[in-house]
């Protein structure tokens, strides 16, 4: 690789950046926050027929993702190898957002075919653009830690999307009569905003660690180099769990308030804003704590899963009667695990740093789509838990007001004990994770010396 005029990257740019993830984690906050109880209660889709479409969807594509790492790594423009991408795709994304919440007039297959297929379009043209906009990263900076100082910058600006969904989004529908207009009218508006943002993204970054050549790797090759980096492994493994555990958690949230809680739509409303607004403080502490060097990288990734999960295990414990103690639990829970979203973002980074000084191949999109893999798992495997769920308690939102003791506890499952067990599990494949900072120090010093390289393998061992 070679670095074309460095220079380091300007706050503004630093803004920008972020700004491109504000519009993917709409998409996420939508998915985890709203999109569930859309489909059972005002789309009307059975909550099996929705765990199936969630589990069937986002795996195909999971899938899809490294394969468009794979074009994005061997895309040769002049405008780089992975903001064109975000040109390209912007619009068809933002147009998808509003389609999928549209909620035509159909019959039941009618109503499950079109969220098939609104829906696949939706994930395909958010990793059309969210692909490249995560392996970009690598092509803005070559420095570790400016790295880490740009996604103390972006994932703020990422969470205020949680805001806009939590906040905005159910005071917007509640403006509205009819819940179907309601959610029409307010994703439209989403999926404009959404394609705004990744435009700015676009228009104000730079790509300045470019490729030495136009040598390019089959697919094969490429999939064969993310396998053989344990590290990549790793990482992909831990996201996949933290990504079950966000989507039961959020996904849930909805459901324990109004069914066991018992409370009204503005305080879902508050807890998820609260929730939402510690996703933003995390990563601006994480940034400042490792500036200042009072923690380090791998201690906090496993440590904040650990103090996030005990926590969660509190909710359960907790009377329901104690609302407000409720909603304590669950911002601080939220803090606790956001405060790894700085670093096992820039970890697409440093694993494809490390699988260059191990085998001499730079594969930035594959390792991204390999991320974005992970990260579509666990959102596809913690949807359609919550679906499967339901479906096994019974869950059928015109009876509830008779629920049994025996369907609650279903929310309950959903909110606190599943996503606890997930984040155990997740501290403990984060504690073998070994680039550090002085390992990621060790790659900028060898890149200074060696264009290839190959040999880093011995050195590390």
């Amino acid at each position: 690789m070679k670095n074309a005029a460095i220079t380091p990257v300007s706050f503004r740019e630093k803004v920008c950046y972020g700004l491109g993830d504000t519009s993917a984690n709409i998409f996420m906050g939508m998915t985890m926050m709203f999109l569930s109880i859309y489909y059972t209660d005002v789309f009307k889709l059975s909550p099996a027929a929705m765990g199936t479409l969630f589990l069937i969807t986002r795996l195909i594509d999971a899938i899809s993702d490294p394969i468009i790492g794979s074009l994005s790594d061997r895309t040769r423009s002049r405008l780089g190898r992975y903001r064109p991408w975000l040109l390209w795709f912007a619009i068809p994304y933002g147009l998808s957002c509003a389609a999928v919440f549209f909620s035509p007039e159909l019959g039941e297959t009618g109503r499950t075919l079109y969220a098939y297929i609104t829906y696949i379009i939706l994930v395909l043209s958010f990793s059309l653009v969210v692909v490249p906009y995560v392996s970009l990263l690598g092509a803005i900076s070559a420095d570790s830690e400016e790295r880490i100082q740009i996604n103390a910058i972006r994932f703020p600006l990422a969470k205020v999307s949680y805001l806009i969904c939590s906040l905005l989004v159910p005071a917007l529908i509640a403006l509205f009569d009819n819940d179907v207009v309601g959610y029409r009218v307010v994703m439209c508006g989403i999926g404009i905003l959404s394609t705004v943002l990744v435009l700015i993204c676009y228009f104000n970054t730079t790509e300045r660690v470019l490729p030495d050549n136009n040598d390019v790797l089959s697919l094969k090759q490429q999939v064969k180099y993310v396998f053989k980096n344990d590290q990549a492994m790793i990482v992909f493994a831990a996201q996949t769990v933290v990504m079950v555990m966000n989507t039961l958690k959020f996904g849930a949230a909805a459901y324990f308030v109004k069914y066991v809680l018992s409370m009204p739509t503005s305080f879902l409303s508050l807890l998820l804003t609260a929730g939402s607004i510690a996703g933003i403080l995390a990563p601006l502490l994480t940034g400042y704590f490792l500036k200042k060097g009072w923690v380090k990288r791998i201690p906090l990734l496993v440590g904040s899963q650990i103090v996030g999960g005990m926590i969660t295990l509190a909710i359960g414990l907790t009377p329901v009667s104690a609302i407000w103690f409720h909603a304590l639990l669950f911002v601080l829970a939220t803090l606790a695990v956001e405060l790894i979203a700085v670093i096992i973002w820039a970890t697409v980074a440093d694993v494809a740093d490390y699988g260059f000084h191990r085998f001499g191949v730079r594969i930035n999109g594959m390792i991204g789509g390999g991320m974005l893999f992970a990260t579509k798992a666990g959102m596809a495997i913690g949807g359609a838990i919550i679906g499967y769920v339901l479906a096994w308690f019974g869950y059928n939102p015109d009876t509830m007001s008779s629920a049994s003791e025996n369907q609650l506890s279903a929310f309950m499952l959903l909110y606190a004990w599943l996503p606890a067990v997930c984040m155990f599990m997740a501290a403990a494949l984060f504690s073998r994770y070994k680039l550090d900072e002085k390992a990621c120090q060790t790659f900028i010093q060898d890149s200074e010396h060696s264009t290839s390289g190959v040999g880093y393998e011995k050195a590390a061992h």
